[in-house]
């Protein structure tokens, strides 16, 4: 599924975050975002998870205009944000039963068990959120995000907060969901998962730009983060 935003908008207070952002994540793509700390990624994705709602602009999928974000954006997408989205005082099995409660719950009890073995979190099923470390609690917040199988992957710095291990095996999801026809929109600031991008945009002074292919590190840092 093709996801493409034009001209999104969004303010908060007196500051303008996303002036004009636009920009198109194609199927079977890891599409990803940079930009400095503070220029609007986090912003920009959130408004795509439809966790908060645009000042103006639109977003399309396979080319129609989604008239209420809120709601249709869930329906299509996994968010994996920076913050946690699980309930501390809760166990781990408690937040899991929650999430899969959302849709055909039989159908997300068997995705559970095998995204469970992949990400390696039954040890700790028992376990209240609030005792995890930060790898265990973004592993369980990524195995919520794909519990739907989503189409589309809003991913915000992901890998943080997790080991060499299973930073690579969220690399290896990310290969294998792109494969299969899947969208991914990705900020980070992590050169291995950037590189798995097919297309790079920035965000710089509230506007995306769409990097050109064959620049350096160096080259796009100058650019649009410095």
């Amino acid at each position: 599924m093709e996801l493409e935003i034009r001209d999104i908008q969004k303010r908060y207070g007196k500051k303008q975050v996303l002036k004009k952002a636009g920009l198109t994540a194609g199927k079977g793509q890891c599409t990803g975002i940079i930009g400095a700390n503070g220029c609007g990624k986090s912003t920009l994705l959130r408004v795509l998870a439809g966790a908060e709602k645009a000042d103006g602009g639109g977003i399309f999928l396979d080319g129609r205009k989604i008239s209420n974000p809120s709601r249709e954006m869930a329906r299509y997408t996994g968010y994996i944000p920076q913050e946690s989205v699980l309930m501390p005082e809760l166990t781990v099995a408690d937040n899991l039963k929650l999430w899969a409660s959302f849709g055909d719950y039989r159908e997300n009890l068997k995705r559970l068990a095998d995204l469970s073995d992949q990400f390696r979190i039954k040890d700790f099923y028992k376990e209240r959120v609030k005792n995890l470390s930060g790898g265990m609690e973004k592993r369980v917040n990524i195995v919520c995000a794909l519990l739907h199988e989503p189409e589309i992957l809003l991913m915000d710095e992901p890998s943080a907060a997790l080991d060499l291990v299973f930073k690579q095996e969220l690399k290896m999801y990310i290969r294998d969901f792109i494969q299969k026809g899947g969208s991914i929109l990705l900020s980070s600031h992590d050169e291995g998962e950037l590189s798995l991008c097919q297309n790079l945009w920035a965000i710089k002074e509230g506007e995306t730009h769409k990097v050109p292919e064959g620049l350096s590190i160096e080259e796009i840092t100058s650019k649009y983060i410095a």
